[in-house]
């Protein structure tokens, strides 16, 4: 399976309206190791074609949609990135730390992440027929190079989400 010995921590806290999670590797080998990661956060949304997050423009991403192993290279030039028109997956490079999806309803989920360098824009359109009009996923993710841990060291990011209102 993993020929490292670590330990992974994972907590997730509640506190009024905010979601934190914070997710830390450490490494208890005699031995340096290599790993990316990503979390795979799924959003509710009113429906698809309302979804927008921000944050992202100007960013150099992965286009993953037409072929994943083999993704072509682009710059976002909108303002917002959409949903609803056909596949969704892209990983954005080098992303800023504040993103923001808007869910459809005037509020808008804002996501502030440390340690993460990415962030993942997805949804199955027609893959998925039965679901995907009612969620998108966000993520923050480290995918463009591995995170090496020393011995005795750890790797660390964390990530809080707040409802908060659409600015116009």
């Amino acid at each position: 399976m993993w020929p490292y010995k670590f330990k992974a921590v994972y907590s997730v806290t509640l506190h009024d309206e905010q979601l934190r999670t914070d997710f830390r590797v450490l490494n208890t080998d005699d031995k340096p190791f290599e790993f990316t990661a990503a979390l795979h956060s799924y959003f509710e949304v009113l429906h698809v074609d309302q979804a927008k997050v921000s944050g992202l423009k100007g960013l150099t991403h992965l286009d993953k949609s037409q072929d994943p192993k083999n993704p072509s290279k682009k710059t976002e030039d909108r303002e917002k990135v959409t949903f609803g028109q056909g596949l969704v997956d892209s990983v954005y490079l080098n992303a800023p730390e504040h993103v923001e999806l808007e869910v459809g309803t005037g509020a808008a989920i804002a996501i502030d992440a440390s340690g993460w360098e990415d962030v993942v824009v997805w949804n199955p359109h027609l893959t998925m027929k039965d679901s995907y009009q009612q969620f998108v996923c966000v993520e923050n993710a480290i995918t463009n190079r591995s995170v090496t841990v020393k011995p005795g060291e750890s790797w660390r990011a964390t990530t809080n989400f707040n409802v908060v209102d659409v600015q116009q």
